[in-house]
Formats: C-alpha cells, sequence, structure tokens
C-alpha cells in the first residue's frame, strides 16, 4: 500500500471483501504462548475484529500520516484469477478461551508497525 502510494495513481480496494489482517509479530508472539503452555490442535490467530480490505487500506494511509486517492470498488470490478471468499476473517475464540490476550485492533497494530519502521530506519535501538 506504501508502494502504491507513492505512485500517485489512483488505488482501488475491494469494499466488499473482509478478512483479518494480522500483524506478524503479534502473531509469533500468540504462537510462542501457545507452545509454552504446550497447546495443541489448530488455533486460528487473525488481527483484531474483521475489516474490510478497503478500510485496512484506508486506516494504513491514516496512521501512515498519507492522502492518496483511495477508490472503493466490489469484487465485480476487481477480477483475478484466485477465487477469493468473500468474508475470511479467523476467529480468535479458542485461542482467547485458552487464555490468551485478545489481538489488538488493526489501528493499534498498524501504529506499533510504523513505530517499529522508524526506529528500524532511524537506528534507534528496541
Amino acid at each position: 500500500m506504501l508502494r502504491l502510494a507513492g505512485s500517485g495513481q489512483p488505488i482501488r480496494v475491494v469494499e466488499d471483501h473482509v478478512a483479518s489482517p494480522t500483524f506478524a509479530p503479534l502473531l509469533a508472539a500468540r504462537t510462542i504462548d501457545l507452545a509454552n503452555r504446550e497447546a495443541s490442535g489448530v488455533f486460528h490467530i487473525g488481527g483484531g475484529a474483521p475489516i474490510s480490505w478497503f478500510q485496512f487500506a484506508r486506516t494504513i494511509f491514516e496512521v501512515a500520516g498519507l492522502k492518496p486517492m483511495l477508490l472503493a470498488i466490489n469484487e465485480r470490478e476487481y477480477r483475478t484469477r484466485a477465487k477469493r471468499p468473500k468474508y475470511s476473517a479467523l476467529s480468535n475464540a479458542k485461542m482467547e478461551r485458552f487464555g490468551l490476550a485478545p489481538m489488538p485492533p488493526v489501528r493499534q497494530a498498524l501504529e506499533g508497525y510504523f513505530e517499529e519502521r522508524i526506529r528500524a530506519v532511524s537506528g534507534i535501538p528496541v
């Protein structure tokens, strides 16, 4: 999204597909927590509340302080070879029942990402 924002071209993002984008460091941390508790079975670990891809893109740009032209489109306007479900958000209910903290809202995860990105670029130790 950041690369697309730098292009100066309008960015078209589907608004009728919902998912649970996941911040990889939090996914890794929850996975370690489950391993430390010797959990077994299948656990879904997705981002916080379900969000449309359009709203996710909008939130990325808001947190990054960018204002590209963002256009909401539907799946008929954005054809891909791969069939994708309209709703692919994951439920974290089993993980939470196991005693792990809920995943943070997308905005909070993005704020954490951009803080880490700034530290990495500026060479500030973590």
